[in-house]
């Protein structure tokens, strides 16, 4: 039995080399999906896995920022981007006071500068040790102190120097601490409290990059975080807030709503690709149907001679099924390698053309998605050899030895 079927192999894989040109077109059709169906899932999962984790880590129901920044808030907290406005922070208590609202916490948005006045071009963050509870709960989980003057904490994704220290605008700020991996955009952050920024607002290279502030830091806002009570309806609390606070240069958001965009995105993106994999994936069933077609057609003489000689017909059928098998593999293969090995080289471009924080990378990761699309692709050219080699076991053995089409 074992003989048989390594005979069967070899066969089969001789007469795929017999036609080297025809195969490698077949191979390259099953490439083609193996390789879009890993693109579009990396792609679908990252975004829509960074979007779950950003909302998660957040930590907050509702989002108070000026009126005309909502979008910068949105893409500072989801995609990293360096951003810097404020409002006055007298509205902190008005915003207290409104019914539904369990605890809030400010934070302020500063941006340094890709050059040499500071070690690296990051979003700073600051936060009041006293009310936050965005990041006060992983230092708590830690066992870690809160910052306090001078003294930051930073994102997974920034190398730590080996001076434990940070320059920013000409001034040395100390590391005491760097937060866990998030897979967010706080990967890319600095936290620091009022009185740290206040030294960063006043050193001389901030002063000529952005002129004297009109306000200290202790008195801005760029965004208020805040929980709602539990069991009160966040989009309810919202509204309440823009009502009762209408002539206030602000405006609350929902958490959800403020990422609506990037919701719709990754909906619009998965739709998109549902759409195209499916188009693909009918056009490569027909291409290899009909090469398979024209190939068993070609070769129909010879399975009539070998059916006369006393090769049962489904074995004959199997030999149509190895060589699917065996095309299938090896475009899968490439395809599933050529699209890791591309997401690596360019996965700096494709972030910034899709605006993805985050491409999901990890070997585990990389190794369960390629096997799903190996064997998706798989199947899928088993399936168009199927037609062929079925066509095989049902036809006589005198018809398949005057060689007409089947």
């Amino acid at each position: 039995m074992h003989t048989w079927y390594s005979s069967l192999g070899r066969l089969a894989q001789a007469n795929l080399m017999r036609r080297p040109v025809r195969t490698w077109t077949m191979i390259f059709f099953v490439w083609a999906l193996a390789f879009c169906l890993f693109i579009s899932s990396v792609l679908l999962d990252s975004f829509s896995d960074s979007l779950d984790r950003t909302l998660d880590r957040l930590g907050a129901d509702i989002i108070v920022v000026p009126q005309e920044f909502a979008r910068e808030a949105a893409d500072s907290l989801f995609l990293g981007e360096l951003n810097s406005f404020s409002f006055d922070r007298k509205w902190l208590e008005p915003l207290s006071q409104i019914e539904g609202i369990e605890a809030l916490t400010p934070q302020t948005y500063l941006t340094s500068l890709d050059a040499t006045c500071c070690s690296v071009p990051t979003q700073m963050i600051v936060i009041d040790p006293e009310t936050d509870f965005i990041i006060k709960p992983w230092l708590e989980a830690e066992g870690l102190p809160l910052p306090t003057r001078g003294q930051l904490y930073i994102g997974q994704q920034i190398i730590r120097p080996q001076t434990q220290k940070l320059s920013f605008f000409g001034e040395d700020y100390e590391i005491i601490g760097q937060l866990e991996r998030t897979n967010t955009s706080f990967d890319t952050c600095v936290f620091m409290t009022t009185e740290t920024a206040q030294d960063v607002m006043d050193s001389d290279l901030y002063l000529d990059a952005f002129g004297k502030p009109e306000h200290a830091a202790k008195d801005l806002v760029s965004s208020v975080m805040i929980k709602a009570e539990e069991g009160t309806d966040s989009k309810a609390i919202a509204r309440r807030i823009n009502f009762l606070l209408e002539d206030a240069p602000i405006r609350a958001y929902a958490t959800l709503d403020m990422f609506a965009d990037f919701s719709n995105s990754v909906q619009s993106l998965g739709n998109y690709s549902d759409l195209l994999l499916g188009i693909l994936v009918v056009l490569v069933i027909i291409a290899l149907l009909s090469v398979f077609s024209i190939t068993v057609n070609e070769r129909t003489h010879e399975f009539g001679v070998l059916s006369i000689l006393g090769v049962a017909k489904s074995r004959l059928s199997l030999l149509i099924m190895l060589e699917g098998l065996l095309l299938g593999l090896v475009g899968s293969v490439l395809g599933v390698l050529s699209a890791g090995l591309g997401l690596y080289i360019f996965k700096i471009p494709l972030m910034l053309a899709l605006n993805i924080p985050r491409l999901n990378a990890s070997p585990g990761y990389y190794l369960c998605l390629g096997l799903r699309c190996l064997l998706f692709a798989l199947a899928i050219s088993l399936l168009a050899s199927l037609y062929s080699a079925l066509r095989i076991g049902k036809t006589s053995s005198v018809n398949l030895l005057r060689g007409g089409e089947m």
